[in-house]
């Protein structure tokens, strides 16, 4: 991890909270907090909400993925960087996602199957926002929204707490920030897998 990175106080502070709540999650402490926020939250028209928390889905984010990666070919003739950074954010997390969820076994709200701690769809949303953050500037205030809006869709439909949508909107960016800031490490070999496998419109410009 590059030493700028280290020093970059957002990052820290970023950094500081998801161990925070990974703590409080851990140790059970954020029980009490979540459940109270669930009992305030109303229960709008779940037909509504369901397709909008599509969003978060892969029904979403895989559309998105290759809409991307073909604007880079036609663009470009191949990857941008921020795209590769993109897709390798997205698998990296849905990875500790799957992982986190499996560990901690934390169970959904009002008796909805599964694993809660994290959301899996607040994540895709955030890591959707913040890639179109990085590569529109101009879309910053839309992606912001899109990434919230995600996230509010889970806990109005109840299917997750706080702590699980919190913990994905800010797990998103401390991976890409990661990734991007270790891409001197990886790329050179995600370059000669590419170019021994023939796939040379995915390498990156």
């Amino acid at each position: 991890m590059s030493r700028e990175l280290l020093r970059d106080r957002k990052f820290l502070l970023n950094t500081a909270l998801l161990i925070l709540i990974l703590f409080l999650q851990f140790a059970c402490l954020m029980r009490g907090i979540n459940a109270r926020i669930d009992s305030l939250l109303p229960s709008p028209s779940s037909s509504l909400l369901s397709v909008l928390t599509a969003f978060g889905s892969d029904f979403f984010l895989i559309p998105f993925a290759v809409a991307v990666i073909y604007l880079d070919i036609r663009n470009f003739g191949k990857l941008s960087r921020e795209t590769l950074i993109f897709l390798a954010s997205v698998f990296i997390g849905l990875v500790i996602v799957g992982i986190l969820k499996v560990a901690i076994n934390e169970p959904r709200p009002r008796n909805h199957g599964g694993f809660s701690f994290p959301s899996g769809h607040a994540y895709r949303g955030a890591i959707i926002a913040v890639y179109t953050s990085n590569r529109w500037r101009r879309l910053v205030p839309l992606a912001v929204t899109f990434a919230i809006g995600v996230a509010m869709t889970r806990l109005l439909l109840h299917v997750h707490w706080f702590g699980d949508v919190l913990f994905s909107l800010l797990l998103a960016p401390w991976i890409y920030s990661i990734v991007d800031a270790t891409q001197d490490s990886w790329l050179s070999l995600y370059r000669r897998i590419v170019s021994r496998l023939g796939l040379g419109v995915f390498d990156v410009e």
